[in-house]
């Protein structure tokens, strides 16, 4: 399995993070499948940031500035974060 610190016991806590949030995207994407609601899906609401600011997580401009900051974020952590092996 990959390393991702060089702490064991940073290493078994991230991965367990990972796990979770992983665990608990596959939950909502079923419940959202089932429900027929892509609500689910928001990710104000995933993080909490609604708790902040009420009302950010819903209507279909939430639903767009949602969706426009996961492939932001997504863009940052691929081009900062990650290294193009070279030939």
């Amino acid at each position: 399995m990959i390393k991702i610190a060089n702490n064991r016991f940073l290493d078994a806590f991230l991965k367990f993070l990972l796990f979770s949030a992983i665990l608990h995207f596959l939950v909502l994407v079923v419940t959202s499948i089932i429900t027929l609601d892509i609500g689910f899906l928001n990710y104000f609401d995933i993080v909490g940031i609604n708790l902040f600011i009420p009302g950010i997580g819903s209507g279909m401009i939430s639903q767009i500035f949602s969706l426009s900051l996961i492939l932001i974020l997504y863009a940052l952590i691929f081009f900062l974060y990650t290294k193009k092996d070279k030939p």
